[in-house]
């Protein structure tokens, strides 16, 4: 996961509410990606909870020459996090849940349990054992199957610092996170999903994980070299809520919009979401574009890139999933952006 910042250093005003308008600049953007080669995926806008924008590139299934479009679903790696997070401030807000609460309470044999808050795993502050980043050969190819074998390997993990000293991003945080959300609802992460996300919003291309199935207009994911090569599909559902949920930016726009405008989460919750501590909030993050700020989060994984963010004075939402891409993630954000905006 890499955390993007589109940050540009002038002054500008702009102003879209309630505009009708043609989106000319970015038709232009998007389509020399396409001409050259150079992009594919999805990107999708939506004002004041409104969609006025949404476009495919490329192919989701390059080998039976399956063109993407504005209903094909693609991993989103890391912005689960974000929906994750919301997942866990609805049982703050229920009562069922507090951020101050140890891991104790559910995991009481791990270690550190005791002095490790549920703020902590969602800023990334736990001192959970980053498997990711470890050298030890038992850690390397690590990937349990059950919720059994996901509970044993956190269960035996050494620790890697005291609760709260540092940041360290981590996507075991929120694997953590999924795991609480399954012993508080007493049913799967993936149900959880649905009830707590999916139903109330109506959101029918979102789920968590699984295969990649191109029957279910599933993109994969292609690296280039000298031509578009498919990755292999490593799904792990150990990555629950860290990084394993699929969807699409016409669905994550309805999300994010439903979440700043307290649809889906009470006002309170969102605020504690937004207590920023260098620029990260709880499952969340800054950026900031011109004179303007947007909140949101970013992912990868595979090939697969996305950021979905929301511009709260504007009520601006934009989503971009990407399952190949040649330039610079944050150029093409940029450049994407400044179409939109007429920049």
């Amino acid at each position: 996961m890499r955390l993007i910042f589109l940050i540009c250093t002038f002054f500008i005003s702009y102003s879209v509410a309630g505009q009708q308008r043609e989106f000319t600049k970015l038709d232009k953007v998007l389509s020399n990606f396409e001409k050259r080669n150079q992009v594919m995926g999805s990107i999708a806008f939506s004002e004041s909870g409104v969609p006025v924008y949404s476009r495919a590139l490329g192919f989701s299934q390059i080998s039976t020459q399956t063109k993407a479009d504005t209903l094909t679903k693609y991993r989103i790696g890391s912005v689960s996090k974000m929906l994750t997070a919301t997942m866990i401030l609805q049982l703050v807000a229920e009562g069922k849940l507090a951020l101050s609460d140890k891991l104790s309470r559910f995991f009481p044999n791990w270690p550190n349990a005791s002095k490790i808050a549920i703020e902590h795993l969602l800023r990334h502050e736990s001192g959970i054992f980053n498997f990711g980043k470890s050298n030890e050969k038992k850690y390397q190819n690590i990937n349990p199957q059950s919720r059994a074998e996901i509970i044993a390997v956190f269960e035996n993990a050494p620790i890697a610092f005291a609760p709260g000293k540092k940041v360290d991003y981590n996507n075991a945080n929120y694997v953590v996170l999924s795991l609480v959300v399954e012993e508080i609802d007493k049913t799967s992460y993936a149900e959880s999903l649905h009830a707590r996300i999916n139903k109330p919003l109506s959101l029918k291309n979102t789920h968590a994980g699984g295969l990649i199935d191109a029957s279910q207009n599933e993109a994969n994911s292609y690296f280039w070299k000298k031509k578009w090569l498919k990755n292999n599909d490593l799904y792990s559902p150990s990555l629950l809520g860290a990084g394993a949920l699929v969807s699409t930016p016409n669905d994550l726009n309805v999300f994010i919009n439903a979440l700043f405008n307290h649809k889906i989460l009470p006002e309170a919750q969102l605020q504690e979401m937004l207590n920023l501590k260098d620029g990260m909030g709880l499952g969340i993050y800054i950026f900031p574009f011109y004179d303007k700020t947007a909140y949101g989060h970013s992912g990868n994984i595979d090939s697969f890139e996305s950021l979905s963010a929301y511009f709260p004075e504007e009520n601006i939402a934009f989503t971009i999933c990407l399952n190949g891409n040649r330039k610079d993630f944050n150029e093409v954000l940029i450049a994407c952006m400044r179409a939109y905006l007429e920049i």
